[in-house]
């Protein structure tokens, strides 16, 4: 199983080894494993925009990756998996701390204030650290902007449910 932490630095946790920082082969690696993890499911044309490179850099980027996340496995078995031109990270095998934090807030919707402060402290604390915090790019900005948004409005939701009630 492959942890994926976005809140905070961008980190993996597998088979008892924690990778971070240089450890996904160099920057452009662990930002493309970022937005795959963040976005769950990309074009390599998409990645390259977002990420202001080529296609052909993304596709080196990728083989980096791959390498250092599981040496020795073939691209086939991989983790990351391909098809049709899109890449994903197989949800079999990976837990991603946003994923987590969008379930957490699912789960407060609807709940009145008391039956919903569970689910969002727990999402609270999981977005302690700012979500990718180590990313300077507008893509990482735009991110953190829509888990703070996320956050505040779920918050908001059930006092303003039981106001309408009252």
């Amino acid at each position: 199983m492959f942890d994926i932490q976005l809140f905070g630095r961008v980190e993996v946790r597998t088979r008892g080894e924690r990778l971070a920082g240089r450890d996904f082969g160099g920057d452009r690696s662990r930002r493309l494993l970022a937005l795959l993890a963040l976005r769950g499911e990309a074009s390599i044309s998409e990645l390259a925009e977002q990420l202001g490179t080529s296609k052909k850099s993304v596709e080196a980027d990728l083989s980096v990756l791959r390498k250092h996340l599981e040496p020795g496995v073939s691209s086939r078995d991989s983790v990351i998996g391909s098809n049709r031109g899109r890449l994903r990270l197989d949800p079999d095998r990976v837990r991603v701390d946003t994923a987590r934090f969008d379930e957490l807030i699912e789960a407060a919707r609807g709940r009145s204030a008391a039956s919903a402060a569970k689910p969002l402290s727990a999402a609270a604390f999981l977005s302690t650290r700012p979500l990718l915090e180590d990313e300077d790019a507008a893509w990482a900005a735009e991110a953190r902007s829509e888990y703070r948004a996320k956050l505040v409005m779920a918050r908001t939701e059930p006092a303003k449910s039981e106001a309408a009630t009252v």
